[in-house]
């Protein structure tokens, strides 16, 4: 373990790149964290997933992150900085040990990290993968379009709009389907597998309906 001194980190379900980072996040300045070096595999389980670790090891970090709060230093639970050779990702975890933040580093503090403790062991953490988060790849953006279109779509067929939603899924697929709730089920089901060619349809097709 290696402690992180006066970093920026933001944490947030997703972790996003710092360049992602909206004016309106809850940044915290971090006055100290501890962090460890982890292995491939297991940073890309990290990043990837939803997971839990152990008790033991939220009994190596608990209360030994402060973060400066309104010129007061107030203490973080259980937080830590996770590292490899190329990458750095913070996680807040709760008192269970599951996953209650994620967040990159600008990326000058992460370079920081990831030399500074370049000849550090591996450090071995208890954890248990829980599920995989479906579009982790997606940028801030589309993930937050993805959620809207979710809504949309309920929002119309809760409505029973059955002629949006047809129109909707002929344009989307050039044919017809008469069972509006399969087409209801396909437009969603292809919304959240991120198929971009139908999103990007029903987008379009929002703005026009909606003039």
């Amino acid at each position: 373990m290696k402690n992180v001194y006066d970093v920026l980190l933001n944490f947030k379900k997703y972790a996003y790149e710092f360049y992602e980072w909206d004016r309106g996040d809850d940044v915290s300045h971090v006055k100290v964290i501890p962090s460890f070096k982890v292995d491939d595999k297991v940073l890309n389980d990290f990043l990837k997933t939803n997971f839990t670790v152990s008790d033991s090891f939220l009994k190596k970090i608990e209360n030994k992150t402060e973060v400066f709060k309104n010129r007061v230093i107030v203490k973080i639970e259980y937080a830590c900085i996770f590292f490899n050779d190329y990458v750095s990702l913070a996680v807040q975890f709760d008192k269970e040990g599951n996953v209650i933040g994620k967040s990159k580093m600008l990326f000058d503090e992460a370079d920081d990290v990831i030399s500074s403790g370049y000849d550090l062991c591996l450090t071995s953490v208890p954890y248990k993968v829980k599920n995989s988060y479906n579009n982790d790849n997606y940028t801030r953006k589309e993930r937050n379009l993805i959620m809207i279109l979710q809504r949309y779509l309920d929002m119309i067929f809760n409505k029973k709009e059955v002629d949006e939603i047809k129109y909707m899924y002929f344009e989307c697929f050039n044919a017809e389907e008469p069972d509006v709730d399969r087409a209801y089920k396909t437009l969603k089901a292809n919304v959240i597998s991120g198929n971009f060619d139908v999103i990007n349809k029903i987008k379009g097709l929002i703005k026009v309906l909606k003039k």
